[in-house]
């Protein structure tokens, strides 16, 4: 099974503030907190992580780092869809960029302001939808297993990232077309336009392998939603430094 990582960063929000969102938004759905507990990164990692906590939603709170306008809560149990544009909501319109990554297999990126999407990217669209109609299956859904992997142009457009929608986050120097060719496009979205690394060289069965954790890498730090130089949580969570991440707050929902 893949690990799935995902990480949202709040812009011009406080940690206090994006705890106040969360706690709100799971009262909403009457879920009760069932964990608070802060300490040092690897700790509450660990705790959060425990099988035996009993509580489906559990996140990993952090604070900004130096300088950083950006507050990163790690989501590291069930995914909730809308998450994103229900803490931007919550939190006055404020933009949220979710990172994500499958695996070694998909990763992309949302992009939320005044609780609406504004930008949504997916390293392979085809694969992902895939992954969607297994689940499915596995659900027990009546649809024919792959059924989801079929999607329209529009979908899949809508699926290719625009950063363009965006252009104010991105830092002095680094144009739309510029992320969009070195971070965006190589791999599924090149072999798609013919403009791949294998285009015209007659080796067009041959897809160019892209890193997706590196990726989900690269989209953190072309946005420096960390720091400009480091982006510690596109890799296995447990393998980042406490010194690197800093202190941290646990939560977690029934």
């Amino acid at each position: 099974m893949a690990t799935a990582t995902t990480a949202l960063h709040i812009q011009e929000r406080t940690p206090e503030q994006v705890e106040s969102a969360l706690e709100a938004i799971f009262a909403r759905e009457e879920r009760p907190r069932v964990l608070r507990l802060q300490g040092t990164y690897s700790a509450v990692l660990e705790r959060a992580l425990d099988e035996a906590l009993g509580a489906g939603y559990r996140y990993l709170l952090l604070n900004p780092r130096e300088g950083s306008p950006w507050t990163a809560l790690l989501e590291l149990g069930n995914r909730t869809e809308g998450l994103d544009r229900a803490l931007s909501a919550q939190l006055g319109g404020a933009v949220v960029v979710s990172t994500f990554a499958y695996g070694n297999a998909v990763s992309g990126y949302r992009v939320v302001r005044d609780g609406a999407e504004v930008d949504r990217y997916v390293s392979d669209p085809e694969y992902l939808a895939s992954l969607e109609g297994r689940e499915g299956d596995e659900e027990g859904s009546d649809e024919p297993a792959g059924a989801a992997a079929a999607l329209s142009p529009t979908e899949v457009d809508a699926l290719r990232g625009h950063p363009e929608r965006f252009a104010d986050l991105l830092p002095a120097g680094t144009s739309p077309q510029d992320f969009v060719r070195v971070v965006l496009a190589p791999g599924w979205w090149e072999e798609r336009s013919g403009t791949g690394a294998t285009a015209g060289t007659g080796d067009e069965d041959e897809e160019e392998l892209v890193d997706e954790a590196d990726r989900m890498r690269c989209i953190g730090l072309a946005l420096e939603l960390w720091t400009p130089s480091e982006y510690p949580f596109a890799g296995e969570l447990e393998e980042s430094p406490n010194k690197e991440v800093g202190p941290a707050i646990a939560l977690a929902f029934a």
